[in-house]
């Protein structure tokens, strides 16, 4: 455990770390909150930071390793100073002690947090993943599972973020190609982990049998996914009856059961009108991932034809430069003239 000493230092002095595990959102509430308490009772719980030079004016002050919150507040409630521990510590461990002191904090979100795991063992290059868990006090299948949420696709992982995708099923989405995880999406989103992580776990299963075998994967088949429409979806339906009577005479039905089936069905997404549109969405979502695979090999291809000009271009320059560094002259205009008689 690195030593601590306890000062009220410069707030002017404290320089922030420039990749912080977590924003600050200046108009939420909480913060708002934390503004108001500094301003009137001061800074209760001591920021962490180390002695740092400045880069630019070799000026020593420190550089601010736990505390992001609380300092902003200070600075917002216009404090000059704060209560700080200062401890030695170099980089690397700056980093963790941030992910440590940031374990239980609800506001640091799944993807984000697992991008800074990443950065620890980018930073320890002889750390194991096992000795990183114990040093979170978490096991390793829970570290191998968060480090997994760094290969969602982008726009996947900010679904992890918002809370609207359960960490179960993210983790068993993440076990997909990047390509494939849109085609599960919306059955990550509406299964339980208990019915969605046995069909990604069979899907990853096939598509690794499948390369090992060195053969092609074949293409996902499309599966409707039975999830509940809007509350405002239904509740226009139930006040006006509008596509319920038109289903009713579409599909000629006559039996009462029948129709109340067909009614769970349409608010299931689950009627075949509703099933075609799905799979006229999952075709174009598939065309459009082929598009831009192609796209990718040709930009590819693009550039190692480039870069295999711009070589030849270098070798031909060389190979025409003469020792002293100066053009070889042409063929022609090297030979000797013809002597006058």
């Amino acid at each position: 455990m690195a030593e601590r000493q306890l000062k009220e230092i410069q707030l002017s002095d404290i320089r922030e770390n420039p990749v912080a595990l977590r924003n600050v959102d200046r108009t939420s509430e909480a913060y708002i909150g934390l503004v108001d308490s500094i301003r009137k009772n001061g800074v209760l719980n001591a920021i962490v930071v180390r002695e740092l030079k400045d880069p630019e004016s070799g000026k020593m002050g420190y550089g601010l390793i736990d505390g992001l919150h609380r300092f902003s507040a200070s600075q917002d409630a216009g404090k000059q100073t704060i209560p700080a521990q200062v401890i030695s510590m170099g980089d690397a461990q700056v980093l963790e002690t941030q992910i440590l002191g940031n374990i239980h904090k609800i506001e640091t979100k799944p993807v984000e947090y697992s991008r800074q795991l990443i950065r620890i063992l980018a930073a320890n290059p002889l750390m194991l993943e096992a000795e990183l868990a114990s040093k979170l006090s978490k096991s390793p299948t829970w570290l191998k599972e968060r480090l997994g949420l760094t290969k969602l696709h982008e726009d996947i992982g900010k679904l992890v973020d918002a809370n609207e995708l359960n960490l179960s099923n993210a983790y068993a989405l993440a076990k997909l190609p990047v390509e494939e995880q849109a085609a599960y999406l919306d059955r990550a989103m509406t299964m339980t982990p208990q019915e969605f992580v046995g069909i990604a776990s069979t899907r990853a299963k096939e598509i690794k049998d499948a390369k090992r075998a060195g053969r092609d994967v074949a293409p996902a088949e499309f599966v409707p996914t039975a999830h509940v429409r809007k509350i405002s979806e239904l509740k226009n339906e139930m006040d006006n009856a509008a596509v319920g009577p038109l289903l009713v005479k579409e599909l000629k039905i006559t039996d009462p059961v029948q129709g109340f089936a067909l009614g769970v069905k349409w608010a299931l997404h689950m009627d075949a009108a509703s099933i075609e549109a799905a799979k006229q969405k999952d075709a174009a979502r598939k065309k459009e991932q082929e598009d831009q695979k192609a796209k990718r090999e040709k930009e590819k291809n693009d550039k190692k034809i480039e870069e295999a000009n711009k070589k030849k271009a270098e070798l031909e320059a060389k190979l025409n430069a003469s020792p002293n560094g100066e053009s070889s002259p042409k063929p022609e205009e090297s030979k000797t003239p013809a002597t006058v008689a």
